[in-house]
């Protein structure tokens, strides 16, 4: 069965430059979240496609933050080896300078996109969920045009102009099957804003 699913495919240059994988006490937050995440579905892997959907990052420095690998969503747990660390990015020509163990998540540009436009965002989440999806591209959420492809600077940039100087919210991605963002200045606060989405729409596995 082939499908047109292009989810995790990344469509920026990058540079990854070995290094050691980021300290485990600077993912902690992250991973607390992605476990739960994982567990509800809404990180994880397409079954016929095999190819995982859902990245995680927080802020180090202005420039520079912490994001998942590329390909990590069928795992439950990520070891501090499964991040990696973007220490540049170019929106223009569309190139992301890593270092780690681990390329990182293809959605790295659209993360950089949200950092740039407020600098009290701390946290930028992706995740993916069918039906809450399907929901929120039907209310009045902030939303992503459904003809702007994810991954690319057309999508970072849409991103910043949607959230319009706020720190803190939630975008569906309208182009990007299942995606939904949610950013702010705290992991808690990050998360929080999903799960209360999830709760309150009453969405089940």
């Amino acid at each position: 069965m082939t499908t047109t699913r292009d989810e995790g495919v990344i469509k920026f240059r990058f540079t990854l430059k070995r290094a050691p994988a980021p300290e485990m006490t600077q993912v902690i937050a992250l991973e607390k979240w992605r476990a739960l995440f994982f567990k509800l579905g809404l990180i994880g892997e397409y079954p016929i496609d095999k190819i995982g959907y859902g990245n995680l990052s927080s802020r180090l420095q202005k420039k520079t933050f912490i994001i998942t690998g590329t390909q990590t969503g069928h795992l439950p747990h990520l070891q501090a080896h499964h991040y990696t660390k973007v220490i540049e990015c170019d929106l223009k020509k569309g190139m992301v300078t890593a270092e780690g163990l681990i390329p990182p998540s293809s959605e790295s540009l659209t993360h950089y996109g949200i950092y740039e436009a407020n600098p009290a965002i701390q946290y930028v989440f992706h995740v993916h969920h069918q039906k809450l999806w399907n929901i929120l591209k039907d209310s009045n959420a902030d939303s992503i045009s459904e003809d702007i492809p994810y991954g690319t600077l057309e999508m970072a940039e849409a991103a910043q102009k949607v959230m319009a100087g706020k720190s803190s919210g939630i975008i569906v991605m309208k182009g990007h099957e299942d995606g939904i963002i949610s950013y702010g200045a705290t992991a808690d606060e990050v998360g929080k804003n999903l799960l209360d989405e999830y709760r309150k729409l009453g969405i089940r596995q």
